[in-house]
C-alpha cells in the first residue's frame, strides 16, 4: 500500500515536470521558429521602394501564410505613412500589440477569428542619405496548435505513466511476495514450534534469512537447554532429598515405637509437608511454559470423560454418582498434557471430599470455555475460599480438601490466560469454575 502511494506521488511529480518541460520546449521551438521567419520577411522588404505602403521583394515559401485563417500571420506597418500589408492569411484583420517594442518581443493578440495568438514583433529600421525608414513587422503563430500538441503530449504522457505506474506496483506487489515470502515461511516455522510440532527451524532458506534462521535456532537451543538444565538440577535436587526424608521416616517411626509420640507426630508433618513441596515443584517444572503469542489446542469434551473413568476405578469413587454434562467440540488453548494434569487435579479433589454426588458441567461462549466442578461434601467456609490455591502458603494453612493440588491448578490455569473461581456449592461442598480461552 505505502510503495503505490509513493509510486503513484512519484509519478505525478515526473508528469508534471515533464510536461512544464515538454511545454517551455514547445514555446522555445516556435519562438525560434517565429524569430527565422521574422529574419526571412525584413530581408524581404523594399525599403527604397517609394511607396507609402511597405513592399516586399518576394514571399514567404509556407503557403499557410496565403491560406485564410490559417494559424500563421504576418503583418508589416510602415511607422512613417502609417500603411500596411499583411499576409492574405490574415484577410482583413489587423493585429494589435498591447505594447509596441523596438527591440524583439513574444506577446499575445486577438486572431482573425478571436483565436489567441503568440506573436513575435520588432521594429525594423532602413537607413536612407538623408532619412530613415521603420517598419513594425509581426509574425504570429496561432496557440492552439501549441496547446494541441502539448495536449496530446499530455495524454500520451499520461498513458505512459499510467502502464509504468502498474508495472512498477505489479513489480513492487511480486518483488514483495516473493521477497517476503521467506519470512511467511519462516513464521509458518515459529508457529508449528508454538504448537509443538517441531523443535527447531529448517535452514533451507536464502542466504540473506539464514543468518535469522540461524540465530532464532541457537536461541531456541539455549532456551530448551536451559529448560532442561533447570528440569534436571530439580529433579536431582528432588531426589536428593528424597532418601533423608525416608530416613527421617524411619526415625520418627522408632520414635513412636520408643513411646516418644508426640516427637515423631512432629516429624512426621515436617516430612509430609517437605515431600508436598518437593512434589509441588516437581510438577510446575512439568508444566509447559509459554507465552502470549503460544498458539495450543487440546479438547476438554475427550480429557473429562477420560480423567472420570480413571476414577470411577480408584476406590475412593467407586460409591459416588457421576453427573456430566460437557458437550462436543470444546476445545481450548492449552497443552494437552497440562489440562489433563488441571483436570485431574479439581476432579481428584472433588472425588476426595464428596460424600455421593459430584456434578461436571462444561459449556463454551464467545471467546471462553467455562468447566464448572461440584460436590456435595462438606465445603469450605466462606471466609477460607480466598485462601484456596494460594502460592507460597504452607501445605496446612488451607482448609480441609485443599491442597497444592488445587495450588497446581490455579498455575495451569494462570499460564494458560484463564481464570480459576471458589464458590460454596448448591451440593453443599466446594464449586470450581475454571474458564480457558477458546482454541483458535
Amino acid at each position: 500500500m505505502g510503495s503505490g502511494i509513493w509510486i503513484a506521488i512519484a509519478l505525478v511529480l515526473t508528469g508534471v515536470t515533464i510536461g512544464y518541460l515538454f511545454t517551455k520546449s514547445v514555446e522555445r521551438s516556435a519562438s525560434a521558429d517565429l524569430s527565422a521567419t521574422m529574419s526571412r520577411l525584413v530581408a524581404l522588404i523594399n525599403a527604397d521602394a517609394r511607396d507609402a505602403a511597405p513592399v516586399l521583394i518576394g514571399s514567404l515559401p509556407d503557403p499557410r501564410y496565403d491560406t485564410p485563417i490559417s494559424g500563421l500571420y504576418w503583418q508589416i506597418t510602415d511607422l512613417g505613412s502609417q500603411q500596411m500589408i499583411r499576409s492574405r492569411s490574415l484577410w482583413d484583420h489587423v493585429l494589435m500589440l498591447d505594447t509596441p517594442s523596438e527591440a524583439g518581443q513574444l506577446s499575445n493578440v486577438h486572431g482573425p477569428a478571436g483565436q489567441s495568438l503568440l506573436a513575435f514583433s520588432l521594429t525594423a529600421r532602413f537607413a536612407k542619405a538623408k532619412s530613415e525608414r521603420r517598419f513594425q513587422v509581426i509574425v504570429a503563430q496561432d496557440r492552439s496548435i501549441l496547446d494541441e500538441a502539448i495536449k496530446s503530449f499530455g495524454r500520451e504522457l499520461a498513458v505512459a505513466l499510467l502502464i509504468l505506474g502498474s508495472v512498477l506496483v505489479l513489480a513492487a506487489i511480486l518483488q514483495v511476495q516473493f521477497g517476503l515470502s521467506p519470512f511467511r515461511k519462516l513464521r509458518q516455522d515459529i508457529e508449528g514450534i508454538r504448537k509443538g510440532a517441531a523443535s527447531s527451524i529448517d535452514t533451507t532458506y536464502p542466504l540473506e534469512v539464514v543468518p535469522v534462521v540461524s540465530e532464532v535456532n541457537a536461541l531456541l537451543s539455549l532456551q530448551q537447554k536451559s529448560m532442561d538444565f533447570a528440569r534436571s538440577r530439580a529433579s536431582d535436587l528432588a531426589h536428593g532429598l528424597k532418601t533423608p526424608l525416608a530416613v527421617l521416616g524411619t526415625i520418627a517411626y522408632e520414635l513412636e515405637e520408643g513411646g516418644d509420640k508426640r516427637s515423631a507426630a512432629t516429624i512426621i508433618d515436617l516430612t509430609n509437608e517437605m515431600r508436598g513441596r518437593i512434589d509441588y515443584q516437581l510438577r510446575l517444572v512439568r508444566l509447559r511454559q509459554r507465552v502470549r503469542l503460544h498458539a495450543l489446542s487440546a479438547s476438554l469434551s475427550n480429557v473429562v470423560p477420560r480423567a472420570i473413568a480413571v476414577l470411577k476405578k480408584t476406590r475412593t469413587s467407586k460409591h459416588l454418582d457421576w453427573v456430566v454434562d460437557v458437550i462436543d467440540g470444546l476445545d481450548v488453548d492449552i497443552d494437552a498434557n497440562d489440562l489433563i494434569e488441571l483436570v485431574g487435579v479439581i476432579l481428584e479433589n472433588a472425588a476426595q471430599w464428596a460424600t455421593s454426588r459430584i456434578s461436571v458441567e462444561a459449556k463454551k461462549d464467545a471467546a471462553f470455555v467455562e468447566l464448572r466442578i461440584s460436590d456435595d461434601g462438606p465445603g469450605i467456609q466462606s471466609a477460607d475460599l480466598r485462601t484456596i490455591g494460594r502460592r507460597g502458603g504452607r501445605f496446612d494453612e488451607t482448609s480441609s480438601g485443599t491442597g497444592l493440588g488445587l495450588a497446581i491448578a490455579c498455575e495451569i490455569v494462570s499460564l494458560n490466560n484463564g481464570t480459576i473461581a471458589f464458590e460454596r456449592a448448591q451440593l453443599g461442598g466446594l464449586e470450581v469454575t475454571i474458564r480457558l480461552p477458546v482454541a483458535d
